[in-house]
């Protein structure tokens, strides 16, 4: 009898929670030391300025961001007219469900052009082929219908024991990534960007435990000739599972000096994310002199209902059972506050989830068929007459709980 997901994914879990405790202290040092807790919210990568922020922080637009944006409002009015803005969830390879949604949107006709995406973790890996639109869909599809796991991380338990940061290698992904986000590519995101459409992933920095948002758009629009690298290192932090998959480490500079910082899986600190609560949208607006029609879609790549399953008493399934429980709860509250955002800042919401009745069965990491069957059921959603909730008080609130609003 098939594993269920869970209990395959408990296996793995256990074994980096086993070795991690055995070697805890046995990794080798940085390339640069870390950065001090007094400083690190100055670093900067070399030759980069303004190209990221921290999510619990208001970002800061100057004047010169709303003169720019003025002039790219004269050659792309509809952006005055119309704003809809794609959020892309983590989900690991239910982000299968995702790719078959957005083949079926793209299928129904209805899918518009995004203004602005965002992606984390599995979410990351889909958000630039989203972005730059429907031509990519089938390089989505083939990512999470014939990618095996070899094809993504090379297990290599025994190197834990000698010091390394994690049970993998994802050799496999960095080289899948390399080859597609290239210089043709990275220059089509800057051509979006200077239209005005934004293209956002989130990382989790481990070191300072903050979510930092990253802009793609800024970074491709630089010109330099490493910018294909330092966009797939950010898709590849934002996808990194610890423990399984090695922190990426980013060089930064502060006060002269060289520093390293690790980022890890953005899905750590939030599973799904539009932009920072405190995100002016309704001044900046006002200072603009528009006031778009918005929609904000939101695909969560996995359930988010709670979802019965009896549960072992061995170490792994009550492990895995209640990481498994803290990821959906934690998803359950990062869909709350986005919600909340899309109503005060008069976007309509829209969201979308893998259904709770799905239950292929799932026999490993990256399981070719599971993926299959899912993004056939993100296919069929997305082109059905039910393809989105407009609120999640239909889906997750019972009668007596009540959402507190900003």
């Amino acid at each position: 009898m098939p594993l269920c997901k869970t209990s395959a994914m408990s296996r793995f879990i256990l074994s980096v929670v086993l070795l991690l405790g055995l070697t805890a202290c046995a990794a080798g040092p940085r390339g640069f030391p870390a950065p001090k807790a007094e400083t690190y919210r100055n670093a900067e990568l070399p030759g980069y300025q303004n190209i990221r922020f921290f999510a619990d922080e208001a970002p800061v637009f100057q004047q010169g961001y709303l003169d720019s944006y003025r002039e790219i409002l004269k050659s792309n009015p509809e952006l005055a007219a119309r704003q809809d803005g794609l959020v892309l969830s983590g989900g690991a390879e239910d982000g299968a469900y995702g790719a078959g949604f957005l083949k079926g949107w793209t299928e129904s006709g209805e899918r518009p052009e995004f203004s602005w995406v965002t992606g984390i973790s599995t979410g990351a890996l889909i958000a630039p082929f989203a972005f730059l639109g429907a031509e990519y869909d089938d390089t989505i599809a083939r990512l999470y219908t014939e990618t095996s796991a070899n094809e993504i991380i090379l297990l290599k338990p025994l190197r834990v024991v000698l010091g390394a940061s994690a049970l993998g290698d994802t050799a496999p992904l960095r080289k899948t990534i390399k080859e597609t986000v290239d210089a043709k590519f990275v220059a089509a995101i800057a051509r979006e960007s200077r239209r005005g459409r934004i293209l956002l992933i989130g990382t989790t920095n481990l070191d300072a435990q903050r979510h930092v948002i990253w802009n793609i758009g800024t970074i491709a629009e630089s010109g330099r000739t490493d910018a294909p690298d330092l966009i797939g290192k950010i898709l590849l932090a934002s996808a990194s599972i610890p423990g399984a998959f090695p922190p990426v480490k980013f060089d930064v500079v502060i006060d002269g000096k060289r520093h390293q910082e690790l980022h890890v899986d953005g899905g750590i600190t939030h599973q799904i994310f539009a932009y920072p609560i405190a995100t002016p949208v309704r001044e900046i607006e006002q200072k603009l002199g528009i006031s778009p029609k918005k929609t904000m879609w939101v695909v969560r790549n996995t359930k988010i209902e709670a979802d019965f399953e009896a549960t072992g008493l061995g170490v792994a399934d009550i492990a895995s059972r209640s990481i498994n429980t803290l990821t959906k709860y934690q998803g359950q509250g990062d869909l709350f506050v986005i919600q909340q955002l899309a109503k005060r800042d008069g976007y309509d919401f829209r969201l979308t989830f893998v259904p709770g009745s799905f239950d292929a069965p799932y026999t490993e990491f990256f399981d070719q068929e599971y993926m299959r069957a899912l993004y056939d059921v993100g296919y069929r959603a997305a082109k059905s007459d039910k393809s989105w909730e407009t609120t999640l008080e239909n889906v997750i609130v019972r009668d007596e709980i009540l959402v507190p609003g900003f």
